[in-house]
């Protein structure tokens, strides 16, 4: 009895997890191209659809790592970034968004024809414990600024208030209180718990929306090329090909980093990496038909297994098998957009303490000499730097520098490519 209990709290814990990732960009992503209410509660349908899905394929026949698929943040900035400027030059939401689509497909035919010529492991050579340590590091600063912000915003108007703010802040030092308790069941569901006492306190004091949003009724499969068929132009053909790096660092950084936290014996990275590249491809080329945002492996479930001490793939996978199934049924959804969002950032930013011990653990992994301090020095001032560059700046610009200049994920994990194969080691 109490093992079918732990069971159920663990799948609990997971599937909460799965969803707090994949509430928030559809969202976000939904506002930025102007969509109506409807079309969002379509998208985030789709959105917590692939996530589920991926996550399983993932596990089952991928890396086989009990690893979160997420929207990836990486794609989430060139969609915003396209949104405002498309928007600016007069086009369509869903104008921009066929193109987008096109770019995830071209994405996810290049990972799928990599994993299953099994070469994706040949440029494992690319990322050395600087690159990916200089990836994982960017990657938390860049969605660090998203997660504080969504921890302190009131979702009903947009802006920071001191009650919301205050809930936010105690659920991160409550989750992070428990992952330290002497108690294992604590700081196993330490997640679980700040979320839902979270939660009842926005409901108490009158924070989150009390009605359920309008929903059709019954089972509603999702709609395949929403906003019409995918099309495809020389800029985002190239951003594409350059995100299919990105996409191959992320799953290198996401398979270091739950390799370091499972103990059990597990396949060695060479045969991860393809079968996690071929199932990348599978879960983008779904992105691009289901019209939404591209998902990937979170190297921050490394930092949540740590946090929770959870490492079984049983519950892990019965949890995605449910939120794939819970997102055909657009009542369930709806009430599961009730989750209030700064709790939700809450609880998962106190995971990525963990993840930020990871990426300094891998970038001191050699010694930081010269030349190593100096391929991190630049990478991170260029790609901190750029995220904090307004797109008024370079609207007008060729649409490949609008790319790069609006994702420092990108510009600094290229830049650290480039400066670690360029700049050899002295003897």
């Amino acid at each position: 009895m109490q093992s079918r209990f732990g069971w159920g709290l663990s799948v609990s814990q997971w599937f909460i997890f799965l969803l707090a990732n994949a509430l928030a960009l559809p969202i976000v992503l939904g506002q930025a191209f102007g969509l109506e209410s409807a079309d969002i509660a379509g998208l985030m349908q789709r959105t917590l659809m692939l996530v589920g899905l991926s996550s399983l394929l993932q596990v089952a026949v991928g890396h086989r790592y009990p690893v979160a698929d997420g929207p990836a943040g990486s794609w989430a900035i060139v969609f915003v970034v396209m949104a405002y400027i498309g928007r600016a030059q007069g086009y369509e939401g869903g104008e921009i968004l066929r193109l987008l689509a096109g770019g995830v497909l071209v994405a996810g035919a290049i990972m799928l024809v990599l994993g299953l010529a099994r070469q994706t492991h040949r440029l494992l050579f690319l990322f050395t414990p600087l690159v990916t340590g200089c990836f994982m590091l960017l990657l938390v600063i860049q969605l660090s600024g998203v997660f504080v912000r969504g921890m302190v915003t009131d979702p009903r108007s947009g802006v920071m208030t001191m009650p919301v703010a205050a809930i936010g802040l105690l659920v991160f030092i409550g989750v992070l209180l428990c992952s330290f308790s002497r108690h294992a069941v604590v700081r196993t569901y330490a997640v679980l718990v700040g979320i839902v006492l979270g939660w009842g306190a926005f409901t108490l004091f009158g924070l989150s929306a009390s009605t359920l949003p309008d929903t059709a009724s019954g089972v509603q499969w999702p709609a395949i090329f929403v906003f019409g068929w995918p099309r495809l132009d020389m800029g985002m053909l190239v951003v594409a090909v350059l995100f299919s790096l990105l996409l191959i660092s992320n799953q290198v950084a996401a398979i270091t980093a739950i390799s370091s936290v499972v103990d059990e014996e597990q396949s060695d990275m060479k045969q991860a990496l393809n079968r996690s590249s071929w199932a990348s491809g599978i879960s983008h080329l779904m992105a691009g038909g289901l019209a939404t945002i591209a998902v990937v492996p979170l190297p921050v479930t490394a930092g949540f297994i740590q946090l929770t001490g959870d490492k079984r793939r049983g519950p892990f996978m019965l949890a995605c098998i449910c939120l794939a199934l819970v997102s055909l049924f657009p009542a369930a959804v709806g009430f599961l957009s009730l989750l209030p969002a700064p709790v939700a950032n809450a609880a998962l930013l106190a995971t990525f303490i963990k993840l930020v011990m990871l990426a300094f653990q891998l970038l001191t992994k050699y010694p930081l000499d010269q030349r190593a301090g100096t391929i991190l020095g630049v990478t991170m001032l260029l790609g901190v730097g750029c995220m904090f560059l307004p797109t008024e700046l370079y609207r007008d610009w060729p649409g490949l520098a609008q790319y790069l200049l609006g994702n420092g994920l990108l510009t600094g994990t290229l830049i650290a490519l480039a400066m670690e194969q360029l700049w050899r080691k002295t003897a």
